[in-house]
This record gives C-alpha cells, sequence and structure tokens, in this order.
C-alpha cells in the first residue's frame, strides 16, 4: 500500500520476529537507535531521541561494538535519563541510567569517574523515590567503595542512613553515622555527663547571641 509493505495482521508480525536470533534482533535493534538518535539530535526532537535510546537499550550491552562506543551510549542514557526525570517519569529515569550503567567496562571508576558517579548518584535518587531499596543499597555501597572524597560520597552516605532508619534498623544508622562524622575528625566522648552537656548549651548560647533575629529567619 502507498509502495509500503505492511504485515496483514499483528500476530503475523510477532511470529516473523520471533524467528529472528536473538542476537540478530538486539544488533538490529541496536543500529536502528543509533540511526534515529542521529536525526533526534540533528532535528533536537527530545521525544524522538527518547525512543531511539530505548530502542538502543532493546539491543543492550551485547550489542555494543567497543569500549568507545559503551561509553558514548552510556552518556546518551544519562542526557536522555535526567531529561525524563525533569518530566517526572523517575521510573523510566531509573530505567534508563541503570542501563548507562550496564554499558560501562571494567575501570570505569578509573577511566570516566564523573559520568559513573552522575550515573549512580541519579539512579540512587530515582530507585529511592520508586521505593526500589534494594537497589539504593547496591549502588550506595558501590559509591561508598569508589568515590573518591568524602563530598562524593556525601549523598549514598545520607541515603543509606536513612534506609537504615527506614529499616528499623537505627543502631546501624547511628553507627554508620558516627563513623562518618569520626572520619571528618569529629570525636563524641563514650559517656554523656552532665558537664559536657552544659558547655555545649553554653556554647550554643554564645554562637546564637551572635545572630540577629532576621539572620535567623533567613
Amino acid at each position: 500500500r502507498n509502495g509500503k509493505f505492511y504485515f496483514l495482521h499483528d500476530k503475523l508480525q510477532e511470529a516473523a520476529y520471533s524467528v529472528i536470533k536473538s542476537d540478530v534482533r538486539c544488533l538490529e535493534h541496536f543500529r536502528y537507535g543509533l540511526a534515529l538518535s542521529n536525526v533526534a539530535v540533528r532535528e533536537k526532537d527530545d521525544k524522538l531521541l527518547i525512543i531511539a535510546v530505548g530502542q538502543i537499550n532493546h539491543g543492550g550491552p551485547r550489542a555494543v561494538a567497543d569500549g568507545e562506543q559503551g561509553v558514548t551510549v552510556a552518556k546518551m542514557n544519562l542526557d536522555v535519563g535526567k531529561k525524563v526525570m525533569k518530566m517526572s517519569d523517575l521510573v523510566s529515569a531509573y530505567s534508563f541510567f541503570d542501563s548507562g550503567i550496564s554499558y560501562l567496562r571494567k575501570g570505569h571508576w578509573d577511566y570516566h569517574y564523573d559520568m559513573t558517579l552522575e550515573l549512580f548518584n541519579l539512579a540512587v535518587k530515582c530507585a529511592f523515590t520508586n521505593g526500589e531499596y534494594g537497589s539504593v543499597k547496591i549502588l550506595t555501597g558501590q559509591i561508598i567503595r569508589y568515590a573518591k572524597c568524602f563530598e562524593d560520597k556525601c549523598q549514598a552516605i545520607s541515603f543509606s542512613i536513612t534506609l537504615l532508619s527506614w529499616s528499623v534498623n537505627v543502631p546501624e544508622a547511628i553507627k554508620v553515622l558516627m563513623n562518618t562524622l569520626k572520619s571528618l575528625g569529629v570525636e563524641f566522648p563514650t559517656a554523656i555527663t552532665r558537664p559536657f552537656v552544659q558547655g555545649y548549651l553554653k556554647s550554643t548560647r554564645v554562637k546564637l547571641a551572635e545572630l540577629s533575629d532576621e539572620s535567623l529567619l533567613s
């Protein structure tokens, strides 16, 4: 019809699709997604770009030609995930961030640190909001293990402590918090005595006295 071929019924199309080998299907989805993404970028069409990266992910990591292409696709998932996140679709956003992580090769924390950290942090935010607490635990564990400085670990530690508190594991949450503060040079007494509390109250009163009402309310 109109110079194009059509299946007479959806079931015929599904049957034809099912006889294609799995590896071939993945590769074709991947190639189609890449071609479509070029059009989407050229036309500055975000909706088309989301569809394109979805097709790429349908192909998956086994369709990637090499490590460099994997990094490129991971970055595409990061960019699309952030666009979808702005649309408040955190389920789809998490799927893109998770797919982006899946394209990273061994050593990505060393060779592609900034992109890796952003993918993991955004995946944690979405997973936490979506109630996927198992994923949050795994992702935060990776960040805390491989992030290079406290500032980069801070968000993951915060989510980890919150998750422990919500799971009624308050003692473990306190332990993580205390160890974190200790690593920053904050020492706590082994016993809380009256003089200790009074000293901190006095110190707090002195600091508050130096502040105006406006600064406290701002």
